[in-house]
């Protein structure tokens, strides 16, 4: 996890891509990032443009999801040692 701050941009804030990211994503100057918020979980999934139209699980999904298995924990490696034949 790269941590990243928001910074002044003329009368904007902005905050700057890990290199990472771009290279790895392939973006460059100019390309359009589409980006999804969840204020309150205060998160934001950044996607290229070209990406928009495709479906993905949400932050809020995943959150979830950890949630879940979180309490669930002895339950779910109960099922696994069943499903495992122990």
């Amino acid at each position: 996890m790269k941590t990243q701050k928001i910074i002044k941009v003329g009368n904007s804030l902005a905050i700057t891509l890990p290199a990472s990211f771009v290279r790895e994503g392939k973006l460059k100057i100019g390309d359009e990032l589409v980006v999804e918020t969840a204020p309150v979980y205060q998160s934001m999934y950044v996607k290229p443009k070209k990406m928009a139209n495709k479906k993905y699980l949400t932050p809020e999904f995943y959150n979830w999801l950890e949630n879940v298995s979180k309490k669930y924990e002895d339950v779910i490696k109960e099922l696994a040692n069943i499903n495992n034949g122990d």
